[in-house]
């Protein structure tokens, strides 16, 4: 999983989702003048129809090429990194997404389905696809990979001691990749075989360990030294990735870099600053599918703020325009009964509005493990209180516009799909609004008023069932700071009207705005001892089956609140390690029953992506995995 902004998602890996902070925002934008565009889309006017510009979500960039990344580059595995930049140069081994559907799409997978024997997994690559430099796209790119990820799950070099593992796969979780594989070889050309060392779900293995793997090509084995031998040798693999992420992070060198410029995906980096303005053209040598008269410049555009892409948006003869944006929920037309988006807003009359509901979950973490307030944290009461302080329905209906699906436990009720609870899908939202509930909540649990306008104090420290619980000192306050991503309208609204709702019940919540990168930076370092932070959500990807072994198994990455929890570590095991399709689905439906009312996280609203494609621009139906293929879009003639 990926953070990414409310609005648009991923994780940071929302690694570490990733991460990704979900919301309104990661969209594809065109470059072009807008005004040429005419009525129906049957003519484009423009001086270059090959060429489209991406908008990427505010204070979101490119930023890191290097396809492996670590748990040091925590704030690279979002979604927007990823999914909007590695993955058009990078393919996965399997690319997930068929239309509204997180399923796997094996057309444009680098192999064919897996297949399994006893407790033995077999990949088979297809032959057709090959690295821009020749070399075909075969088993001993799959064996980089995963020798890398091994070498670096024990290797701590530049690493400060509290920091541990600085170098794992950001992705790393405690019962998978790679610890739960051995063996790994390729026994032909095109075929890798590994062996699973505990009992496993096949769907899940396919779904969430498969999927995190990216094939490496042969002439990226290498140090300043010269070639090396990771692919052979894992012991070899440390210095290789050393030199890989040094190389990765001199960002201005990869529109020459003779390592990055070797691609197996449909496009390359001809330019990219530090600022995130990226212009990418396509790899001729793609043997991928690719769309009749497809474009072949592929521009992104950062922003710092929704309303300064907006801007550019409304503005047809400016100096910067674009083919596709997104529209800010906060200016977009209610949606009439019935109707997926309203119409489209008179100044944006040249272009055409969809919403796409990415597979993911918006919520914010708490930090189990600040020394201060990680004791409040820990009381279960607490967590029903505080999320009954927020008003996931009016947030849709208010700053969301109407476009966003409430969130009630840790697997999305939309897009539907068999993984959600029948039990969890008919209850609904057990927490809504109700700010008198929560403040007697709290004074029934040993907390007591210092006066109008000030937080709760414990008055009765202890574990009974009338005091304030294990850990939490007297006199401690309930006053906490809340980091949140700026740049999107919704989630500052919604930040405030928690911090409202929160005043009225006793707490203080003090908010503290800072840019997407620095919220998941701070939130998934090590020892930081920050208190609420909020990015936006997080979106199923790599691992899009939604089973909780990477967002809340204790010693996972991507928890970055240090959940920890023995009957979920327990639940969540349980659905790894189901057999067959029966037993795998009471798993999840169990593990997911107990979890939604234990409230690890502060639930918040889905958000709809809401995008704008210049009429005449065709960019087919978008994926609610967020894998965007532009290699496919094409101008209609």
């Amino acid at each position: 999983m990926r953070s990414s902004v409310a609005g648009h998602a991923r994780r940071r890996r929302a690694l570490a989702a990733c991460c990704v902070a979900t919301g309104v925002a990661a969209l594809a934008a065109a470059c072009g003048p807008a005004s040429g565009a005419t009525a129906g889309g049957t003519t484009v006017g423009q001086a270059n129809t090959s060429t489209v510009t991406y908008a990427m979500a505010p204070t979101t960039k490119a930023s890191y090429a290097f396809p492996f990344v670590s748990v040091a580059q925590a704030a690279q595995f979002s979604v927007y990194n990823i999914n909007d930049f590695q993955y058009l140069m990078y393919r996965p081994l399997y690319w997930f997404g068929t239309g509204v559907n997180p399923y796997l799409n094996p057309q444009l997978s680098l192999a064919d389905p897996p297949t399994y024997q006893g407790d033995q997994v077999t990949i088979t690559l297809k032959h057709t696809y090959k690295w821009s430099d020749g070399e075909p796209v075969d088993a001993a790119d799959v064996v980089f990979f995963m020798n890398m990820m091994a070498a670096e799950a024990t290797s701590s070099t530049d690493c400060p001691p509290s920091t541990g593992d600085c170098n794992a796969w950001a992705n790393s979780t405690p019962d998978g990749l790679p610890g739960d594989v051995s063996n790994v070889r390729a026994v032909s050309k095109y075929v890798v075989t590994m062996d699973i060392a505990s009992p496993f779900s096949q769907t899940w293995f396919t779904n969430n360990e498969l999927s995190q793997i990216t094939p490496m090509p042969l002439q990226w084995d290498r140090t300043a030294a010269g070639p090396s031998n990771c692919v052979s040798d894992i012991a070899d693999c440390n210095a290789v990735y050393l030199y890989l992420n040094s190389q990765s992070n001199d960002i201005a060198s990869y529109g020459t870099s003779p390592i990055w410029q070797v691609v197996d995906g449909p496009w390359r980096v001809k330019s990219l600053d530090s600022q995130g303005n990226l212009t990418m053209l396509f790899n001729t040598k793609y043997s991928g599918p690719v769309a009749a008269h497809h474009i072949t410049k592929f521009v992104e555009v950062p922003f710092t703020t929704e309303s300064a892409e907006y801007n550019v948006l409304q503005d047809p003869v400016g100096s910067q325009t674009l083919d596709v944006g997104y529209l800010p929920t906060v200016d977009a037309p209610v949606p009439p009964p019935g109707a997926d988006v309203g119409p489209n807003p008179d100044s944006l009359s040249d272009y055409a509005l969809t919403a796409v509901y990415p597979w993911e979950i918006s919520y914010f973490p708490y930090n189990f493990d600040n020394p201060t307030v990680g004791p409040i944290f820990s009381q279960l009461y607490f967590r029903q209180a505080f999320q009954e302080l927020v008003d996931q329905e009016g947030v849709i209906n208010g700053p969301l516009h109407g476009y966003g699906k409430v969130v009630t436990g840790p697997v999305s009720s939309y897009p539907i799909t068999s993984y959600l609870s029948p039990q969890l899908a008919k209850a609904g939202d057990p927490w809504t609004l109700n700010i008198p509930k929560a403040r007697q909540t709290l004074l029934n649990h040993g907390w007591a008023s210092n006066g109008a306008g000030q937080p709760l104090t414990c008055d009765k420290p202890g574990s009974g069932s009338n005091e304030c619980g294990t850990g939490v000192a007297a006199g401690s306050k309930l006053e906490f700071t809340l980091t949140y991503a700026t740049g999107i309208d919704s989630m500052e609204s919604a930040a405030r009207e928690l911090a409202s709702n929160a005043s009225l019940a006793g707490i203080q919540v003090n908010l503290d705005p800072q840019p997407f990168n620095t919220v998941t930076e701070t939130a998934f370092t090590p020892g930081s001892n920050w208190q609420l932070a909020e990015w936006g959500a997080w979106t199923y990807d790599p691992d899009y089956l939604p089973t909780g072994e990477t967002l809340f198994l204790n010693g996972s990455a991507d928890n970055a609140g240090g959940y920890d929890n023995a009957t979920n570590n327990s639940l969540i095991s349980a659905t790894l390690q189901a057999r067959t399709p029966a037993q795998f689905s009471q798993a999840m439906y169990t593990w997911e029953n107990y979890l939604a009312y234990q409230l690890p996280v502060v639930y918040m609203p889905n958000a709809a992506t809401l995008i704008e494609t210049i009429k005449g621009l065709d960019i087919g139906p978008q994926n609610s995995a967020l894998m965007i293929t532009p290699e496919m879009w094409f101008y209609r003639r």
